[in-house]
């Protein structure tokens, strides 16, 4: 038997729920703590110390972490692949800076930031030491300077390791290499608090590397006479072969030494008297360290040549000048090598020896180790490609993480921890102060305006009737139109930041309320008249058929907008942080301490790229918990619309009590528990179970709008909408003048006019003050739209009806002009006149755009 169409109609509606649950679920459940929090792996433990604000005073203890390959790898990658959160990352950098080299500083900071670890930077000089300027130190400062405040993150400056080599460009030139380190170390100090300076030479075995590999051509040892610092007249393995490159106490924080496992050194023909091997001059690689190597390159012992300097580097350099010490080390391990040990042998033998608890209480001045996780060609292994990482193996990785467990290493975070829900938080738009006034004292200032031209209004209407709006039963509303493509333009004008006339109305205008209000509650209006004319013209299946497709199309949409914006940001011409990061205002849940900080809204973007791509990128992409912030209420259309079936079913049985009390009800629930529904990036700016409230409302006054609009008509309609918005506006105004002019009425509290505004109209919570001022301000349209429709219609109608018919495809396509404006050259974001024509020009073309209906068949509209 064919069903009938109620039958068919009840058959979709019980899919839709069924759909709205299964999405319901897939947003809420199965997320891991740390997705919904901070974004860590989930052995992170939260440091019981302080946020490091100063890394000269790093508390006791060893730190943990890694020098990338930064070419193939990140930050959350390799956190991922540990099973832990390091508390520092290591990378090497260009000096002096360049752009490249500001944008991998930029990088590191913005990695590890929500990690909550400290960025080591090794400069490593791209011309010769001699020609580095103050300039060049001060550009340095003013970038680390930079990062600090945005990331609120603390950096270890290594200038230019290993300088005792002859493999680098800059070494063995210790006159030189003092001065430019000096030379930096004084401009960092005086004006990088949270910076401190490393001195990191290379461990000394084999000095002075005659014979080394990769020498460099022209830094023969020998060619300097300050580093014969035995006197002899030569330059050979009698000499110091750190003293001669150190640039002082003042000069240096911390001290770092590297001393990687290569391999062991064979043995010479003879031994030395106190017993120490003679070094040959040849490395075995691909063998498992000697039981107390590590400890006896501490000692300054292991591998020295008889006649050549013992020096305890971690005592003399660290605990005897109150410094700490970073070592930068890793293991050598040849997968070529078919004589090779284990990769589990080495590694975990050479970890074994670096977190000796024993060496630990030892050398307690060793307060960082820094291992390479990379893979690259060494000449010492015959030119084979080694593996020095520790995360590429499953028993390495293991190793890893017990042998850090049980020497009770000190992990991250260390630094403030940039969680993903302050990151959406700060993105929402609040009042900006332009002039002296408050938030309250702009929010009453433009309620007693409204309601001024609400009386206006009444004015016209009964003196000037032919500018009344005239066709009340048309189905397609023109006045709902204009205020859409009036908000929208906004919203568009906020959204690019620019100062100006336009920029200054749409912040200030509507007072406590902002477009995002008005876009929600009024695409609930439309919804809820169009979607019932298209159950009457198709029937109630093919009306939800419709419904659900667009859902669908809308989601494809802020998927694609997503992965575009992302894609642009990695085009190198093009500056895309415009929108794929957000500077903290100081207004958001952080206060105004939080000012300043730079939070990155694509956090996992990166991992998409990955073979295979781990499954909680893959989510946060799917779930829309990353995108520009100019996008981010997208996600909040998607789940609503998804809705708009189920609302219109209930109003076509009556139960619109039924629909308001469960609305309210959410929202109440929302506003004592503040439930995280969703996690998805507009969840934290725009709650759903908050946000829902005016959407629904807007459904019910779109599917009643004839009937509403028909009650309130008459006088006593009229009478009790005057006198609502009346006693709404002369309270507000009665109160501003108690707290302006000290009044002090008896019935007016003592300081409930300041408060007012944090205790009643917060925007994100959508309090109850606000949605009264939302209220307002949409009647007040009404009346004002009526009764002055004529006028308004000829002076803004062509440009504000257009849009707002379009007002998703308006919505949509501003992102990528927000982008271009953002990348615009020689913009100045300050200047009243360039806001003025960027404003308008962007807006004129949109509406080009709208008018010829430029990829209207590809972009919801």
């Amino acid at each position: 038997m064919t069903p009938t169409a109620p039958a068919r109609a009840a058959g979709a509606l019980r899919a839709l729920i069924l759909l709205l649950v299964f999405v319901a679920a897939l947003l809420a459940g199965g997320a891991p703590a740390h997705a919904l929090t901070v974004g860590l792996p989930t052995t992170t433990v939260e440091s019981d110390q302080p946020p490091v604000q100063d890394p000269t005073a790093l508390a006791e203890g060893r730190y943990f972490g890694p020098e990338l390959d930064w070419s193939a790898d990140n930050a959350r990658a390799y956190a991922d692949r540990a099973g832990i959160t390091p508390s520092f990352f290591s990378r090497p950098v260009g000096y002096p800076l360049d752009a490249a080299a500001e944008r991998d500083l930029l990088d590191l900071a913005r990695q590890e930031a929500p990690l909550g670890a400290i960025a080591v930077v090794s400069l490593e000089p791209s011309v010769p030491l001699a020609d580095l300027t103050a300039d060049d130190a001060g550009r340095l400062a003013d970038t680390l300077e930079r990062l600090g405040d945005e990331f609120r993150t603390a950096f270890f400056v290594r200038f230019a390791p290993e300088m005792n080599g002859t493999w680098l460009s800059w070494g063995q030139q210790p006159d030189a290499y003092v001065d430019a380190f000096v030379e930096v170390a004084d401009v960092v100090h005086e004006r990088v608090p949270g910076a401190a300076m490393v001195w990191a030479p290379s461990y000394a075995a084999g000095y002075p590397f005659t014979e080394a590999y990769g020498a460099v051509e022209g830094l023969e040892a020998g060619s300097v006479a300050s580093l014969d610092t035995n006197g002899n007249g030569l330059i050979d393995r009698g000499d110091d072969p750190y003293a001669p490159y150190y640039p002082g106490d003042d000069a240096v924080d911390w001290v770092g030494l590297s001393m990687y496992h290569f391999g062991s050194y064979e043995r010479g023909a003879t031994t030395s008297a106190d017993g120490t091997r003679e070094y040959s001059g040849a490395i075995i690689t691909s063998v498992v360290p000697e039981a107390d190597k590590f400890a006896d390159q501490l000692a300054g012992t292991y591998g020295i040549a008889p006649g050549a300097p013992r020096i305890d580097f971690a005592r003399e350099y660290g605990a005897d000048r109150d410094q700490r010490v970073l070592v930068q080390t890793a293991a050598l391990y040849d997968p070529e090598d078919p004589g090779s040990a284990t990769e589990a042998e080495i590694k975990g033998a050479w970890l074994d020896q670096l977190f000796d608890p024993a060496l630990a209480a030892e050398y307690p001045e060793i307060g960082m180790i820094a291992w390479l996780e990379a893979s690259r060609m060494e000449p010492e292994a015959d030119g084979h490609t080694v593996d020095w990482g520790l995360t590429g193996d499953g028993t390495t990785t293991a190793a890893l993480q017990d042998t850090l467990d049980a020497a009770d290493v000190r992990l991250g975070p260390v630094t403030d921890v940039v969680r993903q829900a302050d990151a959406n938080r700060s993105t929402s738009q609040v009042w900006a102060p332009a002039t002296p006034l408050t938030a309250m004292d702009w929010m009453v200032a433009s309620v007693v305006g409204l309601f001024v031209l609400l009386l206006l209004a009444g004015l016209a209407r009964a003196f000037r009737p032919q500018w009344r709006y005239p066709s009340e039963q048309d189905p397609r509303d023109l006045r709902i139109d204009l205020l859409r493509g009036w908000i929208i333009t906004y919203v568009v004008v906020v959204h690019i930041e620019l100062a100006g006339p336009w920029s200054f109305l749409a912040r200030n205008i509507v007072g406590a309320i902002t477009g995002a209000e008005l876009f929600v509650m009024l695409s609930g209006v439309v919804m809820g008249m169009v979607y019932p004319i298209a159950i009457r013209r198709l029937g109630s299946a093919a009306a939800l058929k419709g419904s659900v497709k667009r859902s669908v199309r809308l989601y494809l949409t802020a998927l694609g907008v997503v992965i575009a914006v992302y894609l642009l940001s990695l085009v190198p011409f093009i500056d895309a942080s415009v929108i794929t990061t957000f500077t903290d205002r100081g207004t958001g849940g952080n206060g105004a301490d939080a000012a300043g900080r730079v939070y990155d809204l694509y956090p996992n973007a990166a991992r998409l790229f990955d073979y295979p791509p781990p499954g909680y990128a893959i989510r946060d992409l799917l779930l829309l918990t990353m995108g520009p912030w100019t996008f981010n209420i997208m996600g909040l259309f998607v789940v609503l619309t998804l809705a708009v079936p189920l609302l219109v079913e209930l109003l076509r049985k009556k139960l619109w009590w039924v629909l308001l009390a469960a609305s309210w009800a959410l929202y109440g629930i929302d506003s004592v528990y503040h439930v995280r529904v969703v996690d998805a990036q507009f969840q934290d700016v725009f709650p759903l179970l908050t946000w829902q409230v005016i959407f629904v409302h807007g459904v019910v006054l779109g599917y009643y709008r004839r009937r509403v609009i028909d009650t309130l008509s008459r006088n006593w309609g009229k009478f009790l909408i005057g006198a609502l918005l009346g006693v709404y506006a002369l309270g507000l105004a009665l109160l501003w003048l108690d707290a302006t002019y000290r009044l002090e009425l008896p019935f007016i509290p003592r300081g409930f006019y300041e408060g007012l505004y944090d205790a009643g109209y917060v925007r994100v919570f959508l309090q109850p003050g606000r949605l009264i001022d939302l209220a307002f301000f949409v009647v007040a349209a009404h009346v004002i739209l009526t009764c002055f429709w004529k006028p308004l219609h000829a002076v803004v109608g062509w440009l504000y009806i257009p849009l707002g018919q379009s007002s998703l495809y308006v919505f949509i396509v501003h992102v990528f002009f927000v982008l271009a404006v953002g990348n615009l050259p020689g913009l100045d974001r300050t200047s009243v006149w360039q806001g003025l024509l960027l404003h308008a020009v962007v807006t004129l073309v949109i509406w080009v755009m709208v008018k010829r209906k430029f990829l209207f068949s590809v972009i919801p509209n």
